[in-house]
């Protein structure tokens, strides 16, 4: 989801030195990354004007690539990412080239935090953050981009179903442009998998917090049935729910700005009874089952053990 801003400094050949963008959502940023590597570099020799460093990258090594001349390209291009786990040393020996940065390489750091107002540096900041009511919006355009239409009831529907995490989104659409269907109406969206989805995810996460055993596993199993969720959707969208529950929590009961209505009015009589250690726990196992996904052949049994875990609020080790 790039702004205005940043698309009309990308119609201009991204000419600054050093671009500083900032974006809770990691596939925001993989956006951009492409878009840098292809205006940037272009058509030259990757492997001799694309460096990339993260938090574990030596400071001497960044520098270096970041002062050496391009090859058959006008610049080149260094990357940090994860700025925000940078440490404070390393930021500070890094100052001197952020405060005079080469004319010959352009240098993009990706963050999920702002930059410091401490930090004084010849950086263009931009940042990507995408508000609840922007969702649709966005939704339909990057479904264009992807070569498909979204109908308005589509996008309803995907919305319904994954919840507002983008980067499940993305994904569903994804999915959408590789079935070769050019216009997406409703219908599409329900029958994409080959079978109905006769559950929500709010519909998931409101068992749950109401402690509902049977209907929570019922609609787990549903959901799972012909592939029609798929785990780490389903773990995205139970954290995405989660952190909406936090929000009200730490609002005391006040509805947060980016809340719709709706999912308010569910979780509200539940928290009462939730306090920080559960949601601690909460997060920890949607964390632990997150790791389990990636590394298991099993994607089914780590959902069912999470959802055990989450059913015994309260009762954690």
């Amino acid at each position: 989801m790039l702004s205005k801003a940043l698309l009309n400094e990308i119609k201009k050949g991204l000419p600054g030195g050093l671009y500083y963008i900032w974006s809770e959502e990691g596939c925001f940023l993989e956006e951009v990354l492409s878009k840098f590597i292809d205006i940037v570099v272009g058509s030259a020799p990757l492997d001799f004007n694309y460096d990339l460093f993260d938090s574990s990258g030596d400071v001497a090594a960044i520098l270096d690539a970041a002062t050496t001349l391009p090859f058959m390209s006008p610049r080149r291009l260094v990357v940090l990412k994860d700025f925000h786990q940078f440490s404070a040393p390393v930021v500070k020996k890094l100052m001197a080239f952020f405060e005079e940065p080469s004319e010959t390489a352009c240098m993009l750091i990706l963050s999920q935090k702002q930059p410091k107002k401490s930090i004084d540096a010849r950086w263009h900041v931009y940042s990507l953050v995408l508000a609840e009511r922007d969702v649709p919006a966005w939704l339909r355009r990057y479904a264009t981009e992807k070569g498909v239409r979204l109908f308005d009831e589509a996008v309803e529907c995907l919305i319904e179903f994954i919840g507002y995490d983008s980067g499940l989104l993305m994904m569903e659409v994804e999915k959408l442009a590789l079935s070769g269907k050019k216009s997406v109406s409703k219908e599409d969206i329900i029958l994409s998998t080959g079978v109905m989805r006769e559950y929500t995810s709010f519909d998931l996460i409101d068992s749950l917090i109401a402690g509902e055993r049977e209907r929570a596993f019922r609609i787990s199993k549903t959901m799972f049935a012909g592939n029609a969720y798929e785990a780490p959707v389903i773990l995205g969208t139970l954290n995405w729910h989660y952190k909406q529950f936090y929000s009200l929590w730490e609002a005391g009961g006040r509805r947060p700005a980016r809340m719709r209505q709706k999912t308010y009015s569910a979780l509200l009589k539940y928290l009462h009874s939730f306090r920080e250690d559960d949601f601690y726990n909460i997060f920890r196992s949607l964390h632990e089952a997150d790791l389990g996904i990636k590394t298991s052949g099993r994607p089914e049994i780590v959902i069912e053990t999470l959802l055990i875990r989450l059913l015994q609020k309260g009762a954690w080790s």
